[in-house]
């Protein structure tokens, strides 16, 4: 019996041990992010700006509570904007006109940290004042703190729109939810929904307002920190595009160039996709979000690659259309140049003092000219940050600090035939910087960097 407590009193030392050296560091929450975006000083500026908007009240934000399925954790777009965290089910309460917060968390056994890290609850004190939390407390007890600051007349500031994610934005996760609406047995309150729901039905007395319109104002002007993450995807992103074309050939198969970019973005330290590979062919080339990948390629076939990285939360957008045999046809080579030429005249105007509406007029001016204006889709792109689609339409003044891709697109579906050169773009005060210029896009260039890795 000795030996055996004796063995039994070491492996708990051991888990002991163990269980303290994971309490220093959470499981998804990367301080490697937090410092890159401008360290905790940064996250707790972001919550003072944004507490001066709403003046009053408090402002509640919820992280994501599902893992996702065979991939890595990327937390709610707007949770992870004001708190550089990243914890499941955590949720964050601000008293608005004092600009304190207060991050709950669920509650972990012991078993649990050692098995998946430790979240913030988890990590001791001093650990969690680095990160920037005073105040750190169980989930369990959210409701009773609420119950003081929401159980009268106040304030209460939620995300009432739809939350965004890495490769969607507002508006297509309300079609999602739409979807969950219709199926008959699909989920009643998809989402936050169900949060909102309960806020209401607990709280009655509180006003809930919709914080949204604040926090997009915000997330569209891009941080230095920022900018300088997304000029580092930018390079990872444009060299994983260039390692697929590179290594393109007939008779290979879709998926194996998306292999190619994967591997570069992962190699770089991305930390996953800003979007599910789009590497479209033959039949499937007008599919403009075709994801399935899974098509041979024929010789002299068109190829439309779109793919880019997830790097510290902040997402990238590229295309470029190649023939695999390395060479367009004629035919291919003109509508090429069209849309080349249209995407550069938009590019041009990306300037402060110019508006969208004149970014997309002189895109559009080039597809009239070539006989080809009623193809227009309206502007050719959409903002880039912490979505792919981020947050706010591409209208009204064109604005330093803005982040927007360029994309127009010729395609003749008859013909199996799509065109599309995107590129991803600061704005400055001194003009346009393409943040994608990393992988050519001239025909030329294109031409003669098919099939190199041979």
């Amino acid at each position: 019996m000795k030996g055996l407590a004796a063995g039994f009193a070491r492996v708990l030392v051991y888990l002991l041990a163990l269980l303290s050296v994971t309490s220093a560091v959470a499981q998804y929450t990367d301080p490697v992010v937090i410092n890159d975006l401008g360290g905790a000083q940064e996250f707790a500026r972001r919550r003072q700006e944004l507490a001066k908007e709403l003046k009053t009240g408090y402002l509640v934000l919820f992280a994501r509570t599902v893992l996702p399925e065979a991939n890595h954790y990327r937390e709610d777009n707007d949770f992870f904007y004001f708190t550089g965290l990243a914890d499941p089910g955590a949720v964050l309460v601000m008293d608005v006109s004092k600009g304190e917060p207060i991050v709950f968390e669920p509650a972990q056994s012991p078993r649990m940290k050692q098995v998946y890290g430790a979240n913030l609850l988890s990590m001791t004190p001093e650990a969690q004042e680095k990160l920037g939390y005073k105040r750190v407390l169980p989930i369990g007890e959210l409701d009773a703190g609420l119950a003081s600051f929401l159980g009268k007349e106040t304030e209460v500031w939620l995300r009432l729109t739809f939350p965004d994610k890495a490769d969607g934005a507002r508006v297509e996760t309300g079609r999602d939810y739409a979807a969950d609406y219709a199926e008959p047995y699909g989920n009643p309150l998809p989402g936050d929904r169900a949060a909102l729901r309960k806020l209401a039905e607990r709280y009655p007395a509180a006003h809930q307002r919709d914080a949204t319109p604040f926090i997009d104002e915000m997330r569209n002007i891009k941080t230095a920190q920022e900018i300088a993450v997304l000029r580092r995807n930018g390079k990872l992103s444009a060299e994983g595009i260039k390692q697929g074309i590179t290594h393109a050939h007939p008779g290979m198969f879709e998926y194996q160039i998306e292999a190619q970019a994967d591997f570069v973005f992962r190699n770089g330290g991305a930390q996953g996709w800003a979007y599910p590979a789009i590497v479209g062919t033959g039949d499937n080339i007008n599919t403009w979000h075709y994801f399935s990948d899974r098509q041979q390629i024929q010789a002299n076939g068109l190829v439309v690659f779109d793919f880019a990285a997830d790097l510290d939360h902040m997402a990238m957008d590229i295309t470029r259309t190649f023939n695999i045999s390395g060479k367009f046809t004629p035919e291919q080579a003109k509508w090429y140049a069209v849309d080349l030429e249209s995407q550069k005249a938009s590019i041009a105007m990306l300037k402060p003092g110019n508006t969208y509406e004149q970014v997309a007029d002189a895109g559009k001016a080039v597809f009239e000219k070539n006989g080809i204006g009623k193809q227009w889709y309206g502007f050719p792109g959409h903002f880039v940050g912490l979505a792919t689609h981020d947050v706010l339409p591409t209208k009204g003044p064109v604005k330093a600090g803005q982040v927007v891709t360029v994309e127009p697109i010729v395609e003749f579906p008859n013909e199996h035939m799509h065109f599309r050169v995107e590129d991803t773009v600061l704005v400055t005060d001194n003009g346009p910087e393409i943040l994608s210029s990393g992988v050519p896009k001239e025909m030329t260039d294109v031409e003669q960097l098919v099939g190199t890795a041979k």
